[in-house]
């Protein structure tokens, strides 16, 4: 009885320090090597997706800002694109690590995106120079809450922005 009475006691401990475990107030940060094997496009309800990045750093301000845009392969509309897939998300694979948009803003609605889906996430620019060579990942969820990866196809150079005057 006292390797049961043993064995049961080490259960319960076990399980008490895996209930304090059990639970995150938010997903962790994937890795740049997860990130980097996220899939280039995404079949939904019969329409390939694609996103295309464009990366660019503002030197005068020290800030880092990328657009991306959720396209809908073949004829489709802006319209006929699954309209309930949202950015929640946008990451960067650098020369130097990787970068989580810390504000990203939904800009599907402006007059400039021609895309189904169209984001802007910015940060400080600790860590970019004009030039890099980067990945971009955005994270979508629809409207059941399922969460999708979708990664550019190109990497991209980091462009700085125009001096302002």
């Amino acid at each position: 009885m006292k390797l049961n009475r043993g064995l049961w006691c080490g259960l319960m401990l076990g399980s008490l320090g895996l209930m304090g475990c059990g639970s995150l107030g938010s997903a962790p940060t994937p890795a740049a090597g997860d990130l980097l094997g996220a899939p280039a496009t995404l079949n939904l309800g019969g329409q390939v997706l694609r996103l295309t990045a464009n990366p660019q750093l503002s030197q005068e301000m020290n800030r880092f800002r990328v657009r991306v845009a959720v396209k809908a392969s073949g004829p489709a509309t802006r319209a006929a694109a699954p309209a309930t897939l949202k950015v929640t998300g946008l990451y960067v694979v650098t020369p130097s690590g990787l970068w989580q948009s810390p504000q990203l803003n939904d800009v599907s609605q402006a007059r400039n995106c021609l895309a189904s889906i169209c984001a802007q996430g910015s940060g400080g620019a600790s860590g970019f120079a004009a030039g890099d060579d980067v990945r971009v990942i955005a994270q979508l969820k629809d409207a059941s809450g399922r969460t999708y990866w979708l990664r550019d196809a190109q990497s991209r150079n980091v462009v700085a922005q125009p001096l302002v005057r």
